[in-house]
């Protein structure tokens, strides 16, 4: 891996007034395997999540026979008799819900990612995003100097997708895939993050503005590699950097050397873009909000009808659904997801 600068000296979550920067980095997605069967260990002194608020389930995913979950902050557990043990998977919105709890705690990522370690913690996969709002380059300027020959990678494979409207021609975002998503141990995919969003809410992307995103994806060796490299460093971006130089170069065409692509000129976006790195400041946005998407529903669907029948009743003056409501009870996961949404992060951290 490439040299990295020094790291900086700001290692927390930052304030509002100090995250307006051009970019930003984050873990993205990550699973952390322990070979101890030993659930409490895991939740007590890795997570520091109180059992109490983790929803259970008899059931997992990759084999693992049984989960405990707080939303997107999942813990898988195995049979004793099998040798994976537990695992512990942050989707992207886990790792925005987990920071809540690392806030409360007053560390950060790399602490925890040092108590994974000490742990006998090994990483199946590890995910960075960078956000890029200055949008240093153009992806679809990417692509052309792709086809033009202007890219030297260490990757074998680029793939890319697109979209156009029918009726204007207008063209939509655009992605660059860099790596085997399937087979790859280190794997690139940048997008135009404001069509993303834009066609995900249906709204106009100029009310996203300027958006990139760059996710490298890592695999077993090369995602405890780049861990160590997090927590030696305690800086993510200047390593997320660091692993784009060291995988990815756009180049200047230069016909007097035609045969020997090394020593064309680095492309001026480019060094501007791995340049940026020594006055950039890591920053992470917690999440506090968990089991939002229900909340949302009942938001979007049910407190529509539940309003209409409260007119029609009103109307009439009949009272049916408060009735109704007082004789409900709430099952064992409605009255969990009431438990996390009334506790403070600082009344759930061990």
């Amino acid at each position: 891996m490439t040299t990295l600068n020094p790291p900086y000296s700001n290692r927390g979550v930052q304030s509002n007034e100090e995250c307006e920067k051009p970019l930003v980095s984050m873990i993205d997605y990550l699973r952390v395997s322990f070979k101890t069967h030993n659930v409490d260990l895991i939740l007590e002194k890795v997570l520091h999540l109180k059992k109490e608020y983790m929803e259970h389930k008899e059931s997992g995913f990759y084999g693992y026979i049984g989960t405990y979950q707080l939303d997107n902050i999942k813990v898988f557990y195995s049979h004793e008799f099998d040798v994976r043990g537990t695992l512990i998977e942050l989707s992207g919105t886990g790792c925005r819900q987990f920071e809540t709890f690392l806030k409360a705690r007053k560390i950060t990522w790399f602490d925890f990612l040092e108590d994974c370690k000490e742990n006998g913690g090994k990483f199946p996969r590890l995910d960075i995003s960078i956000d890029d709002k200055k949008t240093y380059f153009e992806i679809p300027m990417l692509f052309d100097k792709i086809r033009n020959g202007e890219a030297i990678s260490r990757f074998k494979k680029i793939d890319y997708n697109g979209s156009l409207s029918v009726e204007t021609g207008e063209q939509g975002g655009t992605t660059l895939y860099f790596g085997s998503k399937k087979h790859s141990e280190v794997y690139f995919c940048f997008y135009q993050k404001n069509y993303e969003q834009a066609q995900k809410y249906n709204k106009p992307v100029e009310e996203f503005g300027d958006w990139n995103r760059y996710e490298l994806r890592f695999k077993n060796d090369r995602a405890n590699a780049v861990v160590m490299e997090l927590i030696s460093s305690e800086s993510m971006l200047p390593v997320a950097k660091g692993v784009i130089k060291n995988y990815l170069r756009f180049v200047e065409k230069d016909e007097s050397v035609k045969s020997n692509r090394s020593v064309w000129k680095t492309s001026h976006f480019w060094e501007v873009f791995l340049g940026d790195v020594e006055r950039l400041k890591i920053f992470t946005k917690p999440q506090e909000d968990f089991y939002q998407k229900s909340r949302n529903w009942y938001m979007n669907q049910a407190a529509r009808t539940r309003k209409m029948i409260k007119l029609v009743e009103d109307t009439k003056g009949i009272s049916d659904l408060e009735d109704f409501e007082e004789e409900l009870e709430l099952n064992e996961k409605q009255e969990h997801m009431m438990l996390v949404y009334l506790a403070q992060p600082e009344e759930m951290i061990v």
